[in-house]
C-alpha cells in the first residue's frame, strides 16, 4: 500500500468511511471518538470559525508525514475518473498513477468557471464592504511578504475561474511549499480584517478568500496538474 493519506475535515457529526488512505479529521471545537482531532497536536482551531479548513489543513502540514497527502470534505471527495459514482472514489492505486506513473504534481478540482469576476462573488457572497475590507488587506500582505505574487493574485480575483473548495492530492513536498507560502500572510489577514458585527459566515471572509489560494500559487509555479471531478454529497 503506498504511504498516502487524504484528511477528511469535518466540523459537524458525520459518518465518514474510513480506511488505510481516508481519516476523518475534526476541525474547531468539534470533536467524534472515532476520528482524529486538529485539537491534538500543534494547530490553529482557534481560527476555524475564520478560515474554514485552512485550520485542518495548517495540522496535516505540521502533524503528518505521509508521502503523498490530501485534503477534502465530509460531503465532497474526489473521483477517480471522470463518471462521479458512489464507488469510485479517488484510492491510492489511482493517486499513484496519477502522481508516479503519469507525471502530474497535483489533483486538484476540476476549474470552476463563475459568470462574473470571482472578486464579484465575494461581493454577492459577503456583502461589498466587508469584501472591499478584505482583499485590501490580502492586497497589503501579499505586497509586502510575497510580492512576486501580487500580479496572480490580481488576474484571479479580476478572472472568472478558480480550483474550488481547497481540495487536493499532491507530494509532500509540493504541499509544503505551498503552506509555508500560504500561512506566510493568512492568519495575520484573518487578524487584520474587521469582523466585528458579521454574521458567521461573513466571518469567515479571510477563509472565502483563502480557497482563491490554490489558484493563485500556481500561477507562478510550472508544476502539471490533473483535474478531477468532485460531487457534494446532500443528506
Amino acid at each position: 500500500m503506498a504511504d498516502c493519506k487524504n484528511y477528511v475535515i469535518t466540523h459537524v457529526p458525520y459518518e465518514i468511511q474510513q480506511d488505510d488512505m481516508y481519516r476523518g479529521l475534526c476541525v474547531g471545537d468539534f470533536r467524534q471518538n472515532d476520528m482524529l482531532s486538529e485539537k491534538d497536536g500543534i494547530n490553529i482551531s482557534e481560527y476555524n470559525s475564520r478560515i474554514n479548513e485552512c485550520t485542518g489543513l495548517y495540522w496535516i502540514w505540521k502533524n503528518t508525514d505521509s508521502e503523498y497527502v490530501g485534503l477534502s470534505h465530509y460531503r465532497r471527495w474526489f473521483y477517480n475518473w471522470r463518471y462521479m459514482h458512489d464507488k469510485s472514489r479517488l484510492d491510492a492505486e489511482r493517486v499513484i498513477e496519477l502522481l508516479n506513473g503519469q507525471g502530474y504534481d497535483l489533483i486538484l478540482t476540476c476549474m470552476h468557471w463563475f459568470g462574473w469576476r470571482v472578486i464579484d462573488n465575494m461581493n454577492i457572497a459577503l456583502g461589498k464592504e466587508l469584501t472591499d475590507q478584505a482583499n485590501n488587506v490580502f492586497l497589503d500582505l501579499i505586497r509586502d511578504r510575497q510580492p512576486e505574487y501580487l500580479d496572480a493574485y490580481c488576474d484571479v480575483m479580476e478572472g472568472n475561474n478558480m480550483h474550488i473548495c481547497n481540495m487536493f492530492v499532491t507530494r509532500r513536498e509540493i504541499m509544503n511549499k505551498y503552506c509555508e507560502w500560504l500561512f506566510s500572510f493568512l492568519i495575520d489577514a484573518a487578524d487584520r480584517i474587521d469582523v466585528s458585527g458579521c454574521t458567521a459566515r461573513q466571518k469567515r471572509v479571510a477563509g472565502y478568500f483563502a480557497e482563491t489560494m490554490w489558484t493563485v500559487w500556481l500561477r507562478e509555479q510550472k508544476y502539471r496538474i490533473c483535474q478531477l471531478p468532485h460531487r457534494m454529497v446532500w443528506e
